[in-house]
């Protein structure tokens, strides 16, 4: 049996942490966080996964703590998430890093189809690197 992917959230807005706690935690080991440094501060104690990263929040930008996050933990995959943008925000969160980005209110099962993709691209590298170890 393999353990549970790791799954941080990190959005400002407790009532959406708490709705995409509940809908991931049978299938994820999930964390969350209320703004970006608490993230940056996991990231740099635990290996994650995937990041679910709010783009609007105190303090620290999404597109900022990407970065940051990307610095910490390069294989950790990351979907940003807004309920608004500046235009080039997008393209801009992509090119650093990320690997998708959703509007809010997004449909929930396109999130979860993502958020799929996103942990196959990481245990694709995963089994390709244990690969290469063993030779």
């Amino acid at each position: 049996m393999s353990a549970k992917a790791w799954v941080l959230i990190v959005d400002d807005q407790r009532e959406l942490r708490e709705f995409l706690r509940y809908t991931l935690k049978d299938k994820y080991a999930v964390a969350v966080a209320g703004e970006a440094e608490e993230a940056i501060k996991y990231m740099t104690d635990y290996q994650v996964d995937l990041v679910l990263l709010d783009f609007n929040m105190p303090k620290m930008d999404g597109l900022t703590a990407l970065k940051e996050i990307k610095k910490i933990r390069p294989d950790t995959e990351v979907i940003m998430m807004t309920g608004y943008a500046p235009p080039d925000t997008r393209k801009e969160a992509l090119e650093s890093g990320a690997f998708a980005f959703f509007m809010k209110p997004f449909d929930i099962d396109e999130l979860l189809k993502t958020i799929n993709e996103a942990l196959k691209k990481c245990n694709l590298r995963t089994m390709s690197e244990t690969t290469i170890d063993k030779k």
